[in-house]
């Protein structure tokens, strides 16, 4: 009986951490697809602004798709390969969500930075994963020194730890779901 509750314990640990990569792979590629605009939108500002958008983020050439930068900021076109699904379900889940339960009490700016260098790393890594299962880049970085491996780049560092502080919203709206939740259940019991 208790390895039977400990199964279905796990089996529920699993589903809601898929349901969690689900939810987070959607907000992170529909995110890609509006960033397009906003970067470009960003890079108008005037100077003192504009270098946080000032990264050179691009596509495998092979696949012609850079042309995106060149479309009107009005027309509001984006895009994005549902390979980037997986990529943002498991930077947030894997990364982000994790570093979150250890760091949340921190002061804003050092969770900032910690965020900033989980997603460039994890970016980093699962742009060679990509590479080597579909052999083309999906993305890659053009900022010259700042450019880390060709899948990160520290010019992208500010946007990726604002991008962590405001993933935090996720994760305490998650927790405190599943907090009520679990009151519920311990009501059930009694």
């Amino acid at each position: 009986m208790e390895k039977l509750q400990s199964e279905k314990n796990s089996m529920q640990i699993v589903n809601r951490a898929l349901f969690r990569f689900l939810i987070y792979g959607a907000i992170g590629t529909i995110g890609e697809v509006g960033f397009y605009t906003v970067l470009k939108i960003g890079r108008t500002l005037p100077p003192f602004l504009s270098w946080i958008f000032s990264y050179h983020w691009l596509v495998d050439p092979r696949l012609g798709l850079n042309q995106m930068w060149e479309v009107p900021i009005r027309t509001l076109y984006g895009q994005a390969s549902l390979w980037m699904y997986l990529v943002y379900g498991a930077v947030c889940l894997f990364g982000l969500e994790r570093s979150y339960r250890h760091i949340r009490h921190w002061p804003v700016l050092v969770r900032a930075l910690l965020y900033g260098l989980v997603i460039l790393v994890m970016e980093c890594a699962l742009g060679w994963v990509l590479r080597a299962l579909v052999g083309y880049d999906i993305w890659y970085y053009d900022d010259g020194p700042l450019t880390i491996f060709r899948y990160t780049s520290f010019a992208v560092l500010p946007m990726w730890c604002i991008v962590g502080l405001f993933s935090e919203n996720f994760f305490h709206i998650i927790d405190k779901l599943t907090r009520v939740k679990n009151e519920l259940a311990l009501r059930d019991v009694s």
